[in-house]
C-alpha cells in the first residue's frame, strides 16, 4: 500500500505493510502537496481480503509546500518573525544535541506543536516525549513526529520532512501542570540522530539557557536568555507553576507550545506554555515555561506525574 499526491503519481509515501500497523489498528501518513490523492493497495495472490477504512483527510487551507522545484520540503508560507535564529546559524553550534532532542509533531486535525525527547535514569532508549497538555488531542496513535525539520542554512525557510515516526501512547497527563508525557510506538532510527535530553528536577532557578522551537510551524529556531528566571503562576485558569523568562536573543511565537526550556547546563527545566513576543518587545514581555520540578511529583498517581516514567527504579 502506498499513498500518492497526484494523478501522474510523481510523488508518493510508502510502501506500507503490516509492519506499519499501530497497536489500535489505525494509521496516518505525512502530508503531501497537491489537491489530488491516490490510495493504492496491492494484494498478494491468496491473501485474505483487507479491511481498509478511510477515516478522514487533513486538507491544509494554505499549502505547507514551496511553490518551486521538488515539493518534498515544508515551507509554511507564513514564516516566523525575522528576529529568530535558525538552528544552522553559528550561534546555535553549542546546542546541537539539544536541537536534536526537539521535535515537531502534527495531529490529524492539522494542529502542530513541539515536543522534547527525554532520557530516563535507566538510559534504555525509551522514546519519551514531553509536550504541552493544551496541545493534546486523543488521536495520539495517528500523530506524526517530525525529526530534523529545519533549514540546512542560517538563512532559509524550508526544511526536510522525510524523517518521521508515527504514533504514540499517552503515559501521564496533568492539566494544572499543562504537560503530557508521550511514548512513541517506535524508537527513532539511528539515521535521525535523535538526542535524549537530560533534565534537572531540583527546582533551582535557571540562570541562563535556550529554547528550541518551531514557531508558527516554521523550521526549527533557537532563542536565548541571559538573566535568571523567576517563578510565576499563570492566571489563565490552569494556575500552572512556571519559570518566567526574558529573552536576550530570539523570541517565542504561537504554534511552539511544548518547546523545551534548557538551563545553563543544557538540561531541560521546563516546557513553554504561554507568552509570545514581537521583535520589538521581547526584552519587556516574558514567556512562561511549566516547571519540570513541579511536574516531577505532579499528581497522586503515575498517570499524572513524571517520576514513575523517567526514574523507573526510584533512584
Amino acid at each position: 500500500q502506498r499513498v500518492g499526491d497526484d494523478a501522474a503519481r510523481t510523488r508518493f509515501l510508502g510502501a506500507f505493510t503490516r509492519a506499519n500497523e499501530s497497536p489500535d489498528g489505525k494509521f496516518a501518513t505525512a502530508m503531501l502537496p497537491g489537491d489530488d490523492l491516490i490510495l493504492e493497495y496491492r494484494e498478494p495472490a491468496g491473501a485474505p481480503s483487507p479491511q481498509i477504512m478511510l477515516e478522514g483527510l487533513t486538507h491544509a487551507w494554505q499549502s505547507f509546500f514551496p511553490q518551486r522545484g521538488e515539493q518534498r520540503d515544508f515551507d509554511p508560507g507564513y514564516q516566523a518573525l525575522p528576529c529568530h535564529n535558525n538552528v544552522a546559524c553559528p550561534i546555535a553550534d553549542p546546542w546541537q544535541d539539544q536541537i536534536h532532542a526537539t521535535i515537531w509533531f502534527v495531529m490529524p486535525s492539522g494542529l502542530g506543536c513541539n515536543g522534547t525527547i527525554l532520557n530516563n535514569t535507566a538510559q534504555d532508549g525509551t522514546p519519551y516525549v514531553l509536550i504541552a497538555n493544551h496541545c493534546y488531542q486523543p488521536t495520539e496513535s495517528q500523530w506524526l513526529y517530525y525529526f530534523n525539520y529545519q533549514s540546512p542554512t542560517c538563512v532559509g525557510d524550508t526544511g526536510q520532512t522525510m524523517q518521521t515516526v508515527l504514533g504514540s501512547y499517552r503515559r501521564s497527563i496533568l492539566y494544572h501542570g499543562d504537560f503530557c508525557l508521550m511514548e512513541m510506538f517506535d524508537t527513532p532510527p539511528p539515521a535521525f540522530n535523535a538526542y535524549y535530553a537530560g533534565w534537572d528536577r531540583s527546582g533551582t532557578p535557571p540562570q541562563s539557557g535556550a529554547s528550541v522551537l518551531d514557531p508558527a510551524g516554521d523550521v526549527k529556531k533557537i532563542s536565548f536568555y541571559s538573566t535568571p528566571t523567576t517563578s510565576y503562576l499563570t492566571q489563565d485558569g490552569e494556575f500552572t507553576p512556571c519559570w518566567s523568562v526574558y529573552w536576550s536573543n530570539g523570541i517565542q511565537e504561537a504554534g511552539a507550545s511544548g518547546a523545551p526550556l534548557f538551563d545553563q547546563n543544557k538540561r531541560l527545566v521546563a516546557h513553554m506554555v504561554d507568552g509570545v513576543q514581537t521583535c520589538s518587545n521581547y526584552t519587556t514581555v516574558p514567556s512562561y515555561g511549566s516547571k519540570f520540578s513541579e511536574n516531577w511529583d505532579g499528581g497522586t498517581a503515575p498517570n499524572s506525574r513524571l517520576r514513575d516514567w523517567l526514574d523507573p527504579s526510584n533512584t
